[in-house]
């Protein structure tokens, strides 16, 4: 039986991840976070208590006596927090997983997407933070052998999660608008590629990395390969609520001046880019594995969730109101501009 340690394991992400490892009989799972969220996990499932980022002295005495086939870190954001992993596992695990992002990543200059892309966001200081991680990780795995293994995922959703660009502090603020008949706004013409990815999907090629030492000291970047236009992706949600499709088209690099929200990190920094990804090499260790989650099934489950559990359903006015203003003040000067040409 393989021991596994999963840090966080109630996000997005993680949740099904967690849920599959806790149900696998060859697994004798412990979960380690702030045991600030309930959970449906199996009695069986070892719950530790701890919180890496503010009580790092507690968490060692909670693992001292304990050693691991696999290490899954759902949380690290900073470099204190890669090389305070490496000095609590150092020893412990045979296997160490840092969930990265493909935000690391220059997507400005291939549309085309594999591991061997060069670092450099100069848009998004989570990126660079990431990157700086990765490094961390990758000179411990050279220097002294750290077992790690790193995981980049694109944009994954699930339940009252849907992907968007343009959104506030809630994801139901832009179905919300689209449920009242208001314009959503879109960056660029809305033909940018983008490619999103379904959590229960993302399992299903993530798993087999798990206690796997074939991949020890790889990258590999997790994702459903199909891609679609951001029109596609908000045509869909349109589409599952019931209701008509209407788009505000606004520039990239209009919408990088916004002040009240950080769109030239969230955007430029991530979504902006047209990607095409590739996940062959993935694919090696997890085989040919069908992914059933497409944007429209995806749609569907996200509004078919948010029915069933309308307290999540959390207006946003602000953003609400911002919107409003934005596309008031762009289809003005649109008018304009149209008028002088």
């Amino acid at each position: 039986m393989k021991k596994v340690l999963i840090i966080g394991g109630t996000g997005t992400i993680s949740s099904p991840i967690t849920n599959a490892l806790a149900n696998d009989a060859s697994i004798e799972l412990y979960v380690l976070n702030r045991g600030k969220r309930k959970d449906t996990l199996p009695e069986s499932v070892h719950r530790l208590i701890g919180d890496m980022r503010n009580d790092l002295d507690g968490v060692k005495e909670t693992l001292k006596d304990l050693e691991f086939d696999s290490v899954i870190n759902f949380i690290i954001m900073k470099r204190d927090e890669a090389r305070a992993s490496i000095e609590l596992f150092r020893g412990k695990t045979k296997q160490f997983i840092f969930i990265s992002t493909v935000c690391v990543l220059d997507h400005s200059i291939s549309c085309n997407v594999d591991e061997t892309m060069a670092y450099g966001n100069r848009y998004y200081r989570y990126g660079r933070d990431k990157e700086e991680c990765e490094k961390i990780f990758l000179e411990a795995a050279d220097k002294e052998g750290f077992p790690v293994t790193i995981v980049r995922p694109t944009q994954t959703y699930s339940d009252s999660r849907y992907p968007l660009s343009v959104k506030g502090k809630t994801y139901w603020s832009v179905a919300s608008r689209i449920l009242r008949g208001k314009k959503v706004i879109i960056h660029g013409d809305g033909q940018g590629v983008w490619a999103c990815s379904h959590a229960s999907d993302f399992a299903k090629l993530f798993l087999p990395l798990v206690a796997n030492e074939k991949t020890i000291r790889e990258i590999y970047q997790i994702m459903d390969p199909r891609t679609y236009t951001w029109d596609m992706i908000y045509q869909a949600l349109a589409k599952a609520l019931g209701k008509e499709y209407k788009p505000c088209y606004i520039s990239q690099y209009l919408l990088d001046h916004s002040k009240k929200y950080d769109l030239y990190s969230t955007l430029h920094g991530d979504k902006h880019f047209s990607c095409i990804f590739d996940i062959s090499k993935v694919k090696q260790i997890a085989g040919d594995i069908t992914l059933d989650v497409d944007i429209e099934t995806g749609a569907r489950m996200y509004v078919e969730y948010m029915n069933e559990h309308p307290e999540e359903k959390i207006e946003d006015p602000d953003f609400d109101a911002w919107c409003d203003e934005t596309i008031k003040a762009y289809e003005e000067l649109s008018k304009t501009f149209c008028e002088k040409i």
